[in-house]
């Protein structure tokens, strides 16, 4: 697709014409969603790989042929759920907003993980465009994807596109068109005997009844099945509630029979993840072994070692802490010196004792005290954004999940918290990643407890009265860990 059939326009220029389309965007994290837009629209967004990059949700307009898009960029979400804040935009938007289409972005090099988010939105009462996105990435990793079959088998199109080199956009866009234009059609998603049987009932008794609502019958009884809150809200205070809720008990115990579970919700992720499978077992083909271990995975097996894990771990803090101050010590000796020049230099000037102490003694030597403690803050910088930016601190994360749950925090808890050994600022900004506000909240109080870069010239300070000059780098270790205490 040329770049000349696709304009950009002012939003307040354009008009909401019977031509015009609103499209949400929506995927999980990380698959390309904001580079996806910039190809198809030639806009220029903020294009990241951190979760929740696109918190608040971004319209983008443009034309195409003769229609006018409005693309709404949702957040990144891993399920149909609302336990981040990333997570409650989409839900939110996606239930209550009015759009016409859906396009779902997927990763093509990780497709049965993706669909986690496919099939809950095949559940909905909305057109669905599937996007398999990084189709070249899959292509380098000898992945293939038999899209037309994917079509067949899911019932919605889904389309080969590659936001970096722009291949298959404008069979996208096309889609996206063909699909807005047809009749509704019904996915192809398909659970176990038991739970279509529980399906089938509640669909017959809300027709039975001819109960009103703008969802299909089958997209109610999923929601109520899965226990929607939303959805059981709207029902409740309905006459045909009374006969209606037995129905629910009765299915919810045939359901949770059949997965010997006790848990609906549990239950219904074994049904998604089953069709899933059943999916990729049918479209994708592997070029390799699928037993063949990548170079990150032979990392990660040493890495979350069960056993060598935790040590590895603290061996990489050590080490860390040991850089701190070996090569920092480098630049801190010539800035101590420059400042003691500079203050001999400028006190020599000065006749009065009084205002030679205050600028020499007070100014000067100050500002040289903080000035001369930099190195050590921009190597723990540079230190921890390596670390994240390897992966390496979400792996300590899961590591450390079983160690943070007895003090009730959750593993990714220890981003932020090492974050605020930094700074607490971002600290406690990316306390935004846990899914639930408690955790969110224990982790916010406890942050307060981390020293952070600001403290370190304090600790440096009382350090110097320790004689030992080999236990420094323990001692500066146990005062940030216990510094407010």
């Amino acid at each position: 697709m040329n770049e000349s059939n696709i304009n950009e326009v002012d939003p307040k220029a354009c008009p909401i014409t019977a031509n015009h389309i609103k499209v949400a965007l929506v995927g999980q994290p990380n698959v390309g969603k904001s580079m996806l837009i910039n190809s198809v629209s030639n806009a220029h967004l903020h294009v990241g790989n951190f979760s929740g990059v696109t918190v608040d949700k971004t319209e983008v307009l443009f034309d195409y042929k003769d229609y006018s898009f409005t693309v709404v960029d949702l957040p990144g979400t891993y399920a149909f759920t609302d336990y981040t804040i990333e997570e409650r935009v989409t839900h939110d938007y996606l239930c209550a907003e009015d759009y016409d289409i859906i396009i779902n972005v997927v990763d093509s090099t990780n497709l049965e993980k993706n669909l986690q988010l496919t099939s809950e939105l095949l559940t909905m009462s909305k057109k669905v465009v599937i996007a398999l996105n990084m189709s070249d990435e899959a292509a380098k990793e000898k992945i293939s994807i038999n899209a037309k079959y994917m079509s067949e088998l899911i019932g919605v199109p889904c389309v080969k596109v590659s936001a970096v080199t722009k291949e298959g956009i404008g069979e996208l866009i096309d889609a996206v068109i063909q699909k807005h234009n047809d009749e509704r059609s019904k996915p192809k998603l398909v659970f176990s005997e038991p739970v279509e049987e529980e399906i089938a009932q509640i669909v017959w008794y809300l027709d039975k009844h001819r109960f009103k609502s703008v969802n299909t019958y089958r997209n109610i009884a999923i929601n109520l099945l899965k226990n929607n809150k939303r959805t059981y809200e709207k029902l409740h205070d309905e006459p045909i509630w009374t006969e209606l809720q037995p129905i629910l008990i009765e299915a919810s115990k045939h359901i949770e029979l059949h997965h010997d579970s006790d848990d609906i919700k549990e239950a219904f992720a074994e049904e998604y993840a089953a069709f899933n499978r059943g999916i990729v077992a049918e479209v994708v083909k592997q070029g390799f072994k699928q037993d063949k271990q990548t170079i990150t995975e032979k990392i990660d097996s040493i890495l979350i070692h069960p056993y060598f894990g935790i040590p590895i771990f603290l061996f990489f803090m050590w080490g860390l802490f040991q850089l701190t101050f070996e090569i920092g010590a480098i630049p801190m000796e010539y800035i101590d010196m420059f400042f003691g020049w500079f203050g001999d230099t400028i006190g020599a000037t000065i006749s009065h004792d009084d205002i030679r102490s205050l600028i020499v003694d007070g100014l000067i030597a100050g500002v040289g005290a903080v000035v001369l403690f930099v190195p050590n803050i921009i190597i723990l910088f540079i230190g921890i954004a390596l670390l994240e930016s390897t992966g390496y601190m979400s792996r300590v994360a899961f590591l450390l999940d079983g160690f943070f749950h007895k003090f009730g925090l959750h593993g990714q808890s220890f981003i932020p918290l090492v974050t605020g050994f930094g700074c607490s600022i971002p600290a406690y900004m990316s306390a935004r990643i846990l899914k639930n506000d408690r955790d969110r909240l224990l982790t916010l109080f406890i942050i307060g407890f981390m020293s952070c870069g600001a403290r370190l010239p304090v600790y440096v300070l009382l350090q110097g009265h320790f004689s030992l000059q080999r236990w420094q780098e323990i001692f500066f270790l146990l005062s940030t860990l216990v510094g407010h205490f």
